[in-house]
């Protein structure tokens, strides 16, 4: 592994004049992220770089920068922009606007459990990037606590970090790295990412979906010892329902998330406006489902309901037929 202070002098080599790096401001499995100022511009950006040791692949370069091209033309509020994006004596690193504050995991390390009213404004600031970047084509694939930034300013949730887990990508294993890391993180990966099938913006969904879930309950739904036994959660466990942890969470609130749990793509948020419109009450709750033993009670009442009837209509029936009928005449017709 690269020294922090070996790899800050390459990164300052790389970046050259216009930006001076000033200190880290956070690391993480896939590289490191500092603080630096724009010399010509006279402003504070971050400059994320990957850890050298991920870049064994002749293709990640083109790959780097084709992401990179894709995710500097994003533009909304709740997505970080990337000034610039490049690769310098095997380093890889973007350039990005600083957001001050802190990551919802710092977050939540501190607080475990979060407002509701404020979980509910986070997932829609989400739910808008998420849609965004479906409708420009786009997967972040590593939704998680680590890459979303509460900005103090304005307390926004803002999204950072797209297509960092997908240049990473080995080209000749689809979903690991030449080092076996996965392409995102097994508590956050959706069933369909967690069996290394292709993924599309649903299951970035999916992900803020488990976010969303964590902030509420203090955990996310699935925790194992391994990753493996994580992902085979996600693929065959149903979570425990958001609404038997948080009560007090509005019922818009605890669908919006256990919809976004789903399973089966089709079933799920389809777009993050879908998701939105649900949580802002534009579009109606499906009503409830009738648990199986209030179910039960209802048949029974309906059955004991029907014999009370039939036993009605036998007890006060004529014993004899209507004055003026002549039964060796006449024809019963019963339905079949």
């Amino acid at each position: 592994m690269t020294a922090p202070s070996e790899l800050l002098s390459r990164l300052q080599v790389a970046l050259g004049a216009q930006y001076r790096i000033e200190r880290e401001l956070g690391h993480g499995g896939m590289g490191v992220v500092f603080l630096a100022r724009d010399t010509t511009l006279d402003r504070p950006v971050a400059v994320k770089v990957v850890h050298p040791e991920l870049a064994i692949h002749s293709s990640i370069t083109e790959r780097f920068l084709a992401e990179a091209r894709m995710i500097a033309r994003l533009r909304h509020p709740s997505i970080v922009a990337v000034h610039t994006a490049g690769e310098s004596t095997g380093l890889f690193y973007y350039v990005m606007d600083y957001v001050p504050g802190v990551s919802l995991r710092q977050r939540l390390l501190r607080d475990r459990q979060l407002p509701v009213a404020e979980v509910s404004r986070i997932v829609l600031d989400l739910a808008d990037a998420l849609h965004a970047a479906g409708t420009a084509g786009l997967v972040h694939r590593d939704v998680k606590p680590e890459n979303i930034l509460l900005d103090d300013a304005t307390g926004r949730a803002m999204l950072a970090d797209f297509g960092i887990a997908r240049a990473m990508a080995a080209e000749t294993t689809g979903t690991r790295t030449g080092e076996g890391i996965a392409v995102g993180t097994p508590t956050y990966m959706s069933p369909e990412q967690s069996a290394g099938e292709e993924v599309d913006a649903r299951s970035d969904l999916y992900a803020l979906g488990v976010v969303a879930y964590e902030m509420l309950a203090g955990r996310p739904p699935f925790r194992a010892p391994t990753a493996a036994a994580v992902a085979s959660m996600h693929l065959a466990e149903a979570p425990t329902p958001i609404s038997s942890l948080r009560p007090e969470a509005p019922a818009a609130l605890a669908h919006a998330v256990m919809r976004a749990l789903e399973k089966d793509p089709a079933i799920r948020w389809q777009t993050g406006a879908d998701l939105r419109a649900t949580l802002i009450g534009a579009s109606p709750l499906p009503a409830p489902p009738i648990p199986a033993r209030r179910r039960g009670r209802i048949i029974g009442a309906g059955v004991a309901l029907l014999l009370l009837l039939v036993t009605a209509v036998v007890a006060f029936r004529p014993s004899g037929p209507p004055a003026g009928v002549n039964p060796r005449h006449s024809m019963l017709v019963l339905p079949f």
